[in-house]
Parts: structure tokens; C-alpha cells; sequence
């Protein structure tokens, strides 16, 4: 462990508390090339200047996030802290940290975590205040009240629907602080009804392993079912 920890290079007390738990659930989940970049990650997020709420959030949502959509997806999220934190929106990270994992396993592959990613930096990129438009100033309103709802959205949304509602509270509520953040904390009476009007059915990941066993049972059928928008 003591290579692992040089490794990390941190001092935060509330890691080295933790960091042998951390690490058994990492060693369980990830290869050995995983584990390098999991702890390499984990190593640049505590340098963010952030405190170790992120590091934290990253070093105990990671592994259970590469179970669910696989290690490829890390510089995808890397890259997305790294937008956070160069722009107003650094508080963002650790909310979107915090909610990785349970986000992921709803998901469920790489693909469907990017385009998850994608409506994030969107609703970032379109709410963020600007001067003039041109020289951003101040931090999107909603941008961590949606990253800490975004798994409950994802129990009763597909990405489409995703989507959807976060359009109609971008489009609407751009320009008022207040009542964007009503909206993507779900506080707001239009948030709710969106919501409502966005669901659709049944969520694929609800009955996933059920189909599938029907498939391997009936069919020897082993392939693997993805969602996709219509």
C-alpha cells in the first residue's frame, strides 16, 4: 500500500483514513493499467486547489463507474473536470464526482456516460454568465443542483428525455438565476411537470437482466442489448 500511497501523493488526512478501504475496492474493480490511471487521476484532482471533497468523491465513485461503463470512460471524465475547473464552475466537480457512479450504473456503457457528459457541458457552456458575451464571469445557476438530481432524473428519464427537460429549463430559465436553480434542483412546479411529461415507458436498464436471461435461455443469445434514441 505504501507504493500506492507515494503513488497518490497527497497529504490529506481524510484520504489516508480511508485510502486502505479505497484501494481494496480499487484492486477488486480495476487492471493494473485501470489502477495506474485511477490513482494518477485521483492524484490531479487533489492538486486542483478544491480541498478533498473531490478527491474523495473521485477516489470512491471510480471504480464502481469503471464496473459499470468501463476504464476507457476516465479521460472522458477527466476531461470534463478539467472544463469545470477552468472555467467559473469549479464547484461543479465534486457534485458531478459525488454522482458518477450511480449515474453510471443507469447508463451502462461508455457510450450512453458520454452523451450524459455532452448534456452536462451544454447546459455549462449555455448558463454560465458572460459580460458582452464574451468573457465569462460568473458560475452556471443549475449546473450543481442538476449534476446532484442527475441520477434521480436518470431513475425515471431516458437520455433523450434527459435531454429534454434540461432544454426546457436552459431555454426558459437562462436568464434567471433564481428560478433556474428552482428548476434543476426540482424544486419548481414546471420542473416537475416536465419531468412528468418526459417519461416514457419503461427504462431499458429496469428489465435488462430479465430479457437477457430470456435471450441466453430461449435463444443462446449472448450479445449484450444497448439503448438508442429513435
Amino acid at each position: 500500500m505504501a507504493a500506492y500511497w507515494k503513488q497518490l501523493d497527497t497529504r490529506f488526512p481524510q484520504v489516508a483514513a480511508v485510502f486502505d478501504d479505497l484501494m481494496a475496492e480499487a484492486l477488486a474493480e480495476l487492471t493494473r493499467e485501470g489502477l495506474d490511471a485511477y490513482l494518477e487521476a485521483g492524484r490531479v484532482i487533489g492538486k486542483l486547489g478544491r480541498g478533498v471533497e473531490p478527491m474523495l468523491a473521485f477516489m470512491e465513485e471510480w471504480p464502481s463507474t469503471a464496473k459499470a461503463v468501463g476504464e476507457a470512460a476516465l479521460p472522458a471524465v477527466m476531461a470534463l473536470v478539467q472544463r469545470l475547473q477552468k472555467s467559473p464552475n469549479g464547484s461543479a466537480i465534486t457534485p458531478f464526482l459525488e454522482t458518477l457512479a450511480p449515474v453510471a450504473r443507469r447508463l451502462h456503457s461508455q457510450e450512453q456516460l458520454q452523451r450524459y457528459l455532452d448534456i452536462t457541458l451544454d447546459l455549462k457552456a449555455r448558463t454560465t454568465g458572460s459580460i458582452h458575451g464574451h468573457h465569462t464571469t460568473f458560475p452556471s445557476p443549475g449546473l450543481p443542483d442538476f449534476l446532484a438530481q442527475a441520477p434521480n432524473l436518470l431513475n425515471q428519464l431516458t437520455l433523450a428525455g434527459l435531454k429534454n427537460w434540461v432544454e426546457y429549463g436552459i431555454r426558459n430559465y437562462r436568464t434567471h438565476p433564481e428560478r433556474q436553480k428552482d428548476y434543476f434542483s426540482l424544486q419548481s412546479a414546471d420542473a416537475r411537470a416536465v419531468l412528468q411529461r418526459e417519461r416514457h415507458g419503461t427504462l431499458l436498464v429496469d428489465v435488462e437482466r430479465k430479457l437477457d436471461l430470456y435471450l441466453r435461455g430461449l435463444w443462446q443469445d449472448g450479445d449484450q442489448l444497448v439503448p438508442f434514441s429513435t
